[in-house]
């Protein structure tokens, strides 16, 4: 099935969860409502002909205006036709969305991932802890209103990362005094 059919199909059977539907340099993006994601998602999955059976990716973008909320985006691949389609849903800070492991298994790492570095919460994912930070670590680096500091952070594993100064030089402007 292709994109605009399945989103027409989509908005026909359960118009109210979808939101705002846009195009762009032939990628569409679905704006949907908090309490029908799973709704959505799964229908998108199970579409006839097949669906959108790919869950590609899943990452979030962390907003401060106009409220303090995270964008949870799921990048989903039809791999019958190979077109894609984009779902978005925004989450209040201290608010849960349902996980959606349940669709795709593989989805586990990328809501650790989410849940780690941005603080979304999946309700009903099997094991939410941390992934890349130590599980003692304070705050969610990726949101904007993180601090900015040159503190190494201390990844699992041994993996050392470099400080910003020692990798990025300084060059003093000489145009000004």
């Amino acid at each position: 099935m292709k994109t605009a059919q399945a989103v027409a199909y989509l908005q026909a059977q359960i118009g109210s969860a979808v939101g705002e539907v846009t195009e762009f340099l032939g990628q569409t993006s679905l704006e949907v409502k908090k309490e029908n994601l799973l709704e959505v998602l799964g229908f998108l999955k199970k579409a006839p002909n097949p669906g959108f059976a790919t869950l590609m990716d899943l990452t979030g973008v962390d907003y401060l205006q106009p409220t303090k909320r995270t964008k949870v985006i799921y990048f989903l691949h039809n791999p019958e036709n190979f077109e894609r389609v984009r779902v978005a849903v925004y989450v209040e800070r201290n608010e849960a969305i349902p996980s959606v492991t349940e669709l795709w298994e593989g989805a586990d790492w990328y809501e650790r991932e989410l849940y780690d570095l941005f603080g979304v919460r999946f309700e009903g994912h099997p094991d939410l802890k941390r992934i890349l930070l130590p599980d003692d670590w304070q705050g969610h680096p990726l949101r904007r209103d993180y601090a900015l500091t040159e503190e190494p952070v201390e990844f699992k594993h041994g993996v050392r990362p470099k400080v910003p100064s020692e990798i990025i030089p300084y060059v003093k402007d000489k145009s000004k005094p």
